[in-house]
């Protein structure tokens, strides 16, 4: 029986779109599809899929060894590598994703048991099961009562969630922050589309936020958890996001896939990244030019 096995890894965004493509991959190939999600003792990002209400959840290494590999609370990064490598070289062939945000076909076509690493950072491996996907993405827990304040104003009126990406994106080479111009682009045609509207500003850089945005007036979200952030991202009505699968996850699971959607066409964000019902901008980030 072929059995295939999905990793799991990186940022929330990141572990979603991991997720999407191997429930879509067990539904088109009728085969068992494991997940392995590896994250280690002094890494920032941790498995966050448990928060949600999904359904393939078996793993290829189960969380009792992983645990013992990883002498519980301690960094055993070196024995779960070397265990899953060698797992892997018995039982699966390995598939790595070739070109990221880039659909290909090929990928659920194999006829030999898989292990596959990648991102796939493309809407049409899943996207015909949007509804599956919708209700299994729900978090098991509401908002603390910090967010329901910001919810209670999201839902009052016309809102427009806006992501600003930073911390990681921030470098000497190679920097990918969006500039302000996309973000007064956007804006320009949110307006002229929607009309009034109250805009919610979401962010990793609070501090930078306050001190440089002034293209309109905004309420900042702050002081709730980023899973909350998340969840109030994605009821607003309309979505300005960042080059960054956390609020492409955020948008695209809200009512009508985000409403009016505009998302950066940039780099390595190409068209394919994006649902073909959004806006994309042409635009740079702040290593083509100057930071905002």
């Amino acid at each position: 029986m072929i059995q295939h096995v999905v990793r799991i890894s990186d940022g929330l965004g990141n572990q979603m779109f991991q997720y999407a493509f191997a429930y879509a991959l067990a539904k088109k190939t009728g085969a068992r599809v494991l997940i392995d999600p590896l994250f280690w003792g002094t890494s920032l990002r941790r498995y966050q899929l448990e928060e949600f209400k999904v359904t393939n959840t078996e793993r290829m290494v189960g969380k009792a060894w992983d645990y013992i590999l990883g002498f519980g609370p301690r960094n055993g990064r070196r024995f779960k590598d070397k265990y899953r490598q060698r797992l892997i070289q018995k039982k699966y062939q390995l598939i790595e994703e070739m070109q990221i945000m880039h659909y290909d076909e090929t990928m659920v076509n194999q006829e030999k048991s898989c292990f596959y690493m990648g991102f796939w950072q493309a809407p049409e491996y899943f996207e015909e099961y949007y509804e599956d996907l919708k209700l299994q993405f729900t978090r098991k827990r509401g908002l603390s009562l910090e967010a329901m304040e910001y919810q209670r104003q999201i839902q009052s009126e016309v809102s427009v969630a806006l992501h600003i990406r930073r911390t990681d994106y921030v470098r000497q080479e190679g920097n990918v922050t969006l500039q302000f111009e996309f973000y007064r682009e956007a804006l320009q045609k949110m307006c002229s589309q929607v009309g009034n509207f109250r805009l919610f500003v979401f962010t990793d850089d609070k501090e930078f936020v306050k001190e440089n945005f002034r293209l309109r007036e905004y309420i900042l979200v702050e002081g709730v958890c980023d899973l909350d952030e998340f969840e109030l991202m994605r009821q607003c009505n309309h979505h300005i996001v960042a080059n960054s699968t956390f609020s492409w996850w955020a948008a695209y699971l809200g009512e009508n896939k985000g409403g009016i959607v505009y998302a950066p066409h940039a780099g390595i964000w190409s068209k394919e990244f994006y649902p073909k019902e959004w806006n994309l901008i042409d635009t740079q980030t702040a290593d083509s030019g100057s930071d905002f």
